[in-house]
């Protein structure tokens, strides 16, 4: 006998126990395998990780916010400014004085009465706009241009003792036009 013969003599013959037909008696039913998710469940989940990712792209590269810039307080930064160059007057020219007093009160004059103080007297201000020096407009800051006025065609104080008086009085002004 051959060695195929003896494979297929083998193969013909029946292993184990005889085979019954399904389902089995002796063994439970099997659980019925639940169809997949309709379609609508993945494009709605295509849709949350879309979204998702838009909202995580977005807080990624959003602007920045810009933060309002403080309205400036002209009175109060001119007040400082004088108050600091008072402490300093002993360690300054009193010429360096006069000229710190001035710069502060035409930088306050710029700032709250948007007018262009800095480059201009009162008369050269006024005469140009046409504005005769007497009018209501000049009588709201009156002291301080008369002092501003001052400083530009006064002579330079002469020692310390001056230059501090004019600060105290350019700080006197100043109050004077708060109200």
């Amino acid at each position: 006998m051959s060695l195929s013969a003896f494979f297929f003599a083998q193969a013909q013959q029946p292993q184990g126990p005889p085979l019954q037909p399904l389902p089995h008696p002796e063994l439970p039913d099997p659980p019925l395998v639940l169809p997949g998710p309709d379609w609508w469940v993945y494009i709605l989940a295509a849709l949350l990780v879309i979204v998702l990712l838009g909202l995580v792209l977005w807080l990624l590269f959003r602007p920045a916010k810009v933060l309002p810039t403080p309205l400036p307080k002209p009175w109060s930064t001119a007040m400082n400014r004088l108050r600091d160059i008072l402490t300093q007057v002993s360690l300054k020219t009193p010429s360096q004085t006069a000229a710190d007093v001035s710069e502060t009160l035409r930088q306050y004059f710029l700032q709250r009465y948007k007018i262009p103080a800095p480059s201009r007297t009162s008369q050269e201000l006024f005469q140009r706009q046409g504005i005769p020096a007497t009018s209501l407009r000049l009588q709201k800051y009156e002291s301080l241009a008369d002092l501003w006025d001052q400083l530009a065609f006064a002579p330079v104080p002469a020692d310390h003792e001056e230059a501090a008086n004019l600060v105290k009085q350019a700080i006197a002004n100043l109050e004077e036009d708060r109200s």
